[in-house]
């Protein structure tokens, strides 16, 4: 009843506390919500505050234009009320930013390459100029197929240095026949001394005027041999020869010639004919000549003045194009900031999460008292039918006094036992003192009699104590004290038994408690006994799974044979075994980590063993598991299965030894050394080959960088005499070569074997001997006038052209082992250079194209529309959120300007036709 009442007592002030804690939750619940709606309504403004700053800022920007403004309001509108995905506006933004930088940077480039044209152009014609006002004359305009240097290398001149015009002949008639003889290309042809005539653009002979002169008219009666005395040349030619040479050709179709030349620009030469006019004669003649000369002179310095003035607008139209990209950039970085609007969102997520876990809290609390209730009304209910079976109270104060009335019937109780047998032994003495009373009555008559007697004989005696006291006093008054103490010793010895009565009576009391404590005690042993019987069974029981000989082999256990172990060996062996693992960490992390561990290791033993066709399995003993083995069809237990195997694996080393012995020196020391010095050796030539391929193709920086192909920090030991013996041809070892290169390579087999004790001997073969693992790549930067690692301090554009050049450099060296120069040569780029400034991106495109390489390459941002890059083909991918489509948008880069590429045609629409796009064009996301 105390334990139920005080049950009843905590559970109704558990309800109580529990109900506080609710009430709590309720208040932190209402708080939470009115902080979750302030936080809303921050956010609501928030979004419209920045609603209305994209509006107002993007109708103030000149440069930076939203492709659809209105969309992009309504979809920022939806935006800032659930922050999904990234901000539209500077989403948006960077794209706008991103076409027109491309289109301001395409107008740079296109005024820049416009710039250095024109700037050619003009030194051109300056470089003409000087040479013309110093009285050169210009030559025809050579052919492309001409061999440079040839001129310079033969005696001679050309034809139009050699003739003049006959006089008669017209202004017009000298115009054609020069026409007709620049078309046909005699004009310019280069006359030997020989008079053999080559044709401009090799040493083919174009004519042989060794041949008779054509019958009929000639050029010889339309041009006269000229020979300037004054160049060595043309003096060297002859006007003789010259003279043959006209007389070969002829003037017109009549007759049988197989070349001429017509007043009115025809010619044939052979099977070819045509015809050309022109204006005035230019060449052929000193006058003509000169007046060429002036002519030309006045139309260099036209054209000079025009291109510098075309030279100053475009200087103004890239000062105009960088005006306009700083304002572009001051437009994009002026794109309203989303942090205070992100931050209400995060206050509002907050505030919801908040309210979210105090709801929680609040229904647990709930929940709780709900609970707690119950069992406070069923405390009381139990409570109450108990007190009620026992017609006792059920308040505390009841109960409270009737245990106190139970403790004073225990005290009472304790002394009713001594009490009564206290009675039992009075009842014996009233017994026994009635008998004496029934004597002392008889003795008492008898005494009466014999009193009356003495009274009889007092008075004689007294009369004769009368007449002795006068004779004998002093020894009757010391008989009487004797007489009086004998009757104080008798009042003392009274006193005395009954307190050995009281002392007997509390050694009875006592006798009867350490009779019940002496029964528990006989209890307590009894299980102790049974506690240790089960314990020493369990013992027995573990230590016949064999995991006691697994954990301290060197302990001594009691035989297994007979039954069960006595206690005095058990209790040694436990005593042993708690010696032997004292220093055991035997906490519960340690526990859970061996628990851990043990699955870990068994799941490896089981995919080791399945491998070679045998079977483990595992079973739960006594707090611990044991483990099976099916080997070889038997099921043996781990420590004998071990002690097999140690002997076995013993006579198998001793074999594999020997075999590996034989196997060093006539495998591995002869072919194994000669494929490793030829795989090292064409490691070396590939790296050669690259170093080659990086010092071809420098950078635009200047930077040099190369490979180095070097012993690994995690190279094994003895590695670089080694490599240096199979870098040598076996047949030229000395004896003590071939055992220096057969310890190594066995150290390394041993080495893999002691690592990877369940591999296979061929896995151990194939990761020992593996050179690669021996050794690893590295790049250095020249850098003044001596090499150094390239992982040092350097620029971002450094790091990106360490990295990449090297990788450019193996790609290249790797495709130019195919031997074909149409082999592909490509390579794959997945976020090509992000991170890397646009100058650095340029750089190493313009790489790729110095090193020979097609690249497929994806990007968020990169165009890859640079002059470095002669052409790429671009396919931008456009998506919009909720919508499940990709608009694909084809483009063509040539090195000059990017212009919309053909879409493919498919089975059921119309391709429109592509457009191309001019340089200062938007760009169009969407059809």
């Amino acid at each position: 009843m105390t334990d139920l009442a005080r049950t009843a007592a905590r559970t109704s002030e558990e309800r109580r506390t529990r109900a506080v804690r609710l009430d709590e939750a309720d208040t932190d619940r209402s708080a939470a919500a009115e902080e979750l709606g302030r936080a809303e309504e921050d956010a609501v403004r928030e979004g419209r505050a920045l609603l209305d700053e994209v509006r107002t800022r993007a109708r103030g920007w000149t440069e930076l234009e939203y492709a659809d403004e209105p969309g992009l309001l309504d979809e920022l509108q939806e935006w800032v009320g659930r922050l999904h995905g990234p901000y539209p506006a500077r989403a948006e933004a960077a794209r706008a930013h991103s076409s027109a930088s491309a289109r301001l940077a395409e107008q740079a480039a296109a005024a820049g390459r416009r710039r250095a044209e024109l700037t050619g152009q003009a030194a051109g014609l300056r470089q003409e100029l000087a040479a013309l006002e110093a009285g050169g004359r210009r030559p025809p305009q050579p052919p492309d197929t001409r061999t440079p240097g040839l001129r310079e290398r033969l005696t001679g001149a050309p034809l139009w240095r050699l003739v003049d015009f006959e006089d008669g002949l017209s202004a017009a008639e000298q115009a054609g026949l020069e026409a007709a003889l620049e078309a046909s290309g005699m004009l310019d042809a280069w006359v030997l001394p020989s008079g053999t005539v080559l044709t401009a653009d090799s040493h083919e002979v174009l004519l042989a005027p060794a041949v008779a002169p054509v019958r009929g008219p000639s050029l010889a009666h339309l041009l006269r041999p000229a020979v300037d005395q004054g160049d060595a040349g043309a003096a060297a030619v002859g006007e003789a020869t010259v003279a043959r040479v006209l007389a070969a050709i002829g003037t017109g179709p009549e007759g049988e010639a197989g070349t001429w030349a017509t007043i009115d620009g025809r010619f044939r030469v052979g099977a070819l004919t045509g015809r050309w006019v022109k204006t005035t004669a230019a060449y052929i003649g000193e006058g003509a000549r000169e007046a060429a000369r002036r002519a030309r002179i006045e139309t260099i310095h036209s054209e000079l003045v025009f291109l510098q003035g075309e030279l100053s607008m475009l200087a103004e139209l890239v000062g105009a194009v960088a005006a306009r990209r700083e304002v572009l950039d001051a437009e994009v970085a002026d794109v309203p900031d989303e942090t205070a609007l992100t931050r209400a969102h995060a206050r509002v997520a907050a505030a919801a999460e908040s309210l979210r876990r105090t709801g929680e809290r609040q229904e647990e609390r709930a929940a709780a008292l709900l609970e707690a209730t119950g069992r406070s009304e069923a405390a009381a209910e139990e409570l109450a039918r108990t007190a009620e079976d026992l017609r006792m109270p059920s308040d505390e104060d009841g109960l409270t006094a009737v245990r106190d009335a139970l403790g004073a019937l225990a005290e009472v109780l304790a002394a009713l036992w001594p009490a009564l047998r206290e009675r039992g032994e009075a009842g014996g003495q009233v017994a026994d003192e009635r008998a004496d009373a029934g004597q002392a009555a008889e003795r008492a008559a008898e005494l009466a009699e014999r009193a009356k007697d003495a009274e009889n004989e007092a008075a004689a005696a007294d009369e004769r104590f009368s007449t002795l006291r006068s004779t004998v006093g002093a020894a009757v008054d010391e008989l009487q004290r004797m007489l009086a103490r004998t009757a104080e010793a008798s009042r003392i010895c009274e006193s005395e038994q009954q307190a050995a009565h009281r002392r007997h009576a509390e050694a009875d009391r006592s006798a009867s408690r350490a009779e019940g404590r002496i029964e528990q005690l006989h209890e307590g042993l009894a299980e102790a006994a049974e506690a240790r019987t089960e314990a020493i069974a369990a013992l027995q029981r573990f230590t016949a799974t064999g995991l006691m000989a697994v954990a301290v082999p060197d302990i001594e256990v009691p035989t297994m044979e007979g039954g069960a172990w006595a206690a005095t060996p058990a209790i040694t062996l436990a005593r042993a075994i708690d010696a032997e693992l004292s220093s055991t960490d035997d906490s519960d992390s340690a526990w859970e980590r061996v628990q851990r561990r043990l699955s870990e290791e068994f799941k490896t033993l089981q995919d080791t063993l399945s491998r070679h066709g045998h079977r483990a399995s595992a079973r739960m003993v006594e707090d611990g598991m044991v483990v099976d083995i099916t080997y070889q069809g038997r099921e043996r237990a781990v420590p004998d299965l071990a002690a097999a195997l140690a002997v076995e694996v013993g006579e198998l080393s001793r074999i594999l030894s020997a075999r590996e012995r034989e196997i060093l020196e006539t495998h591995l020391v002869t072919e194994v050394a000669g494929t490793l010095q030829e795989l090292i050796g064409a490691a070396e030539r590939q790296v050669r080959d690259m170093n080659v391929e990086l010092e071809e193709r420098p950078t635009s920086t200047g930077m040099r960088l190369r490979l180095v192909w070097r012993a690994s920090r995690k190279a094994p030991a003895g590695l670089a005499p080694a490599r240096e013996r199979l870098r040598r041809s076996a047949d030229v070892w000395t004896a003590e070569d071939r055992a220096a290169v057969g310890e190594f390579l066995q150290e390394q087999i041993a080495r893999q074997h002691t690592d990877d004790a369940s591999g296979s001997w061929l896995d151990h073969l194939t990761a020992a001997l593996d050179y690669r693992t021996w050794h690893e790549f590295g790049v250095e930067r020249h850098q003044q006038g001596r090499w150094i690692p390239a992982t040092g301090p350097a620029s971002g554009g450094e790091r990106v052209l360490a990295v990449s050049v090297p990788l450019f450099a193996a790609a290249s060296s790797h495709y130019a082992s195919a031997g074909s120069p149409y082999a592909p040569r490509l390579v794959t780029l997945d976020e090509a250079f992000a991170g890397v400034d646009d100058d650095s991106r340029a750089k190493c495109l313009g790489l790729l194209h110095a090193f020979d390489l097609d690249v497929v390459m994806t990007s968020e941002r990169e165009w890859a529309c640079y002059p470095q890059v002669p052409g790429i083909a671009i396919a931008q991918l456009s998506r919009i959120d909720e919508v499940a489509a990709v608009l694909v948008t084809r483009w063509e880069w040539d090195g000059t300007r990017r212009r919309r590429g053909a879409e493919p045609a498919g089975p059921g629409y119309a391709v429109p036709a592509p457009r191309t796009e001019a340089a200062d064009a938007s760009e169009p996301l969407w059809k």
